[in-house]
């Protein structure tokens, strides 16, 4: 997931090492985030009238935590 280089440029001090390790934590948390954006879907800030969960699937109509019946508002798309 992260690349090294080559050595032909290596940090030598140890501030330098853990300023390399901390990129490659960075750079590894971005990617996770990025894959999770694509394959979680989204959801919608709706409080669930009995429970308070707040956060749905754009399309719920029960909560999936306590089954309540959801009134989520759409644009009216069908």
């Amino acid at each position: 997931m992260t690349t090294t280089g080559f050595g032909d440029i290596t940090m030598t001090t140890t501030g330098g090492k853990l300023l390399t390790v901390f990129i490659m934590v960075v750079g590894v948390a971005l990617f996770v985030q990025l894959a999770r954006a694509i394959f979680q879907p989204s959801r919608i800030k709706y409080t669930c009238p009995e429970c308070g969960l707040n956060r749905h699937e754009p399309d719920a109509i029960h909560c999936k935590h306590c089954g309540e019946l959801l009134k989520i508002e759409t644009d009216g798309a069908v």
